[in-house]
Formats: structure tokens, C-alpha cells, sequence
């Protein structure tokens, strides 16, 4: 099962996300593999979020789009 990046590596990530740079693997500098996640219909609310995957060390994370982590 893929390890989960710490608080304050998503933090990071969802900074780099927000400012338009590169999403990097902060534990071994890799591209991070971008994956939609379709909305929810059960929800009243509708949120715009990506997962991010390393594929080298298999780290793993759900960021909101326009909105950090």
C-alpha cells in the first residue's frame, strides 16, 4: 500500500500546485503522476482535487485545485 506524504510535504505540494511550478516527489525528486478525481454527486458541495503518485517511491496524496491541500 503507498505511503502517504507527511502534512507538510502536501503543504508544500499544494503550494507548488497554486504557483504553477512542477510537482516533485519531495523525498526523491521524481515527477509526481497526476490523476483526476472525478466530483461526487452525493455531496452539496463540489471540489476540484488531483492525486498525485510517485512512481518511484509510491507516495501518495490528494490535493484540492486553487486551494493548497
Amino acid at each position: 500500500m503507498p505511503e502517504p506524504f507527511t502534512h507538510d510535504e502536501v503543504r508544500r505540494l499544494g503550494a507548488a500546485l497554486d504557483g504553477g511550478r512542477p510537482l516533485l516527489c519531495p523525498r526523491c525528486s521524481v515527477a509526481l503522476d497526476r490523476r483526476a478525481i472525478p466530483p461526487r454527486r452525493d455531496v452539496s458541495y463540489v471540489r476540484d482535487r488531483v492525486w498525485v503518485v510517485c512512481a518511484r517511491c509510491h507516495c501518495t496524496a490528494v490535493l484540492d485545485l486553487g486551494g493548497g491541500e
